[in-house]
């Protein structure tokens, strides 16, 4: 009997236009606490070239230090505006396409898969209504105060580790890799690409339409306007102009 395949999807950029520092500006926004508020945009806002920098260089480094600026928030605030986070701002941004995409593989019979970097909270609405049943995504640690620390759980989900991970994942599932696709707009996302037979890259950057190219890969494209990947740089000035516009 054949063994069984699996479809494995990153989120932002993939399937969803935008990234994880759209969702901490969204948290950062929606703050009821005004000092807290101006203070998460300042800092969002200063540290927002670094941020970008960071995550050219090394996913994981930039990961762990992005997510410290979540220390502090509730864990019940992050799953309530997870949810609204969806309603009001990712439904929209799903890429025309993506749906149809998980579907076909779901027809196949194939296990789906979201690999994301993105907080748990916000990264479940997404998958709920794709109808991809296996999330892996960033858990932070809450202290017992039920408010976020700014450390990650492991495994943190960006480069390698979503390659590991994903021959585990197949290991315990008894999963045909070489049978098996995954699909990435990011070059950080190679390793996961290169470990199954199928890669994919969606909506690639340039990193990762040569390395696609050279490599024969097939590249889709969901985004029909290509306006994206949005910089960490320019949600850093909209985090700026915002709270710029809350102290006037």
């Amino acid at each position: 009997m054949a063994r069984k395949s699996a479809a494995f999807y990153d989120m932002d950029g993939t399937l969803v236009c935008g990234n994880v520092v759209d969702h901490y500006l969204y948290y950062a926004k929606t703050d009821p606490d005004l000092q807290s508020r101006a203070r998460r945009l300042a800092g969002l806002a200063i540290k927002g070239p670094y941020f970008w920098a960071m995550d050219r260089i090394d996913r994981r480094t930039f990961n762990e230090i992005f997510y410290k600026s979540y220390a502090g928030l509730s864990e019940d605030r992050l799953v309530v505006l997870g949810e609204e986070l969806f309603e009001t701002v990712l439904k929209e941004r799903i890429f025309p396409g993506a749906k149809n995409l998980v579907d076909g593989d779901r027809a196949l019979g194939k296990e789906l898969v979201l690999l994301t970097g993105a907080i748990d909270a916000v990264a479940r609405p997404v998958a709920r209504y794709l109808g991809i049943p296996t999330v892996v995504a960033t858990k932070l640690e809450f202290a017992a105060n039920g408010l976020a620390t700014g450390v990650l759980l492991p495994p943190v989900m960006a480069g390698p580790e979503k390659a590991v991970f994903v021959r585990r994942f197949a290991e315990a599932n008894d999963i045909d890799l070489e049978q098996s696709v995954a699909y990435a707009d990011d070059a950080a996302d190679l390793p996961l690409l290169s470990c199954v037979g199928r890669p994919v890259a969606v909506n690639p950057d340039v990193r990762l339409a040569a390395t696609a190219r050279s490599h024969r890969w097939p590249i889709v494209r969901l985004d029909p306007t290509k306006s994206f990947p949005e910089t960490a740089a320019s949600r850093a000035k909209e985090a700026f102009d915002f709270a710029k516009d809350l102290a006037q």
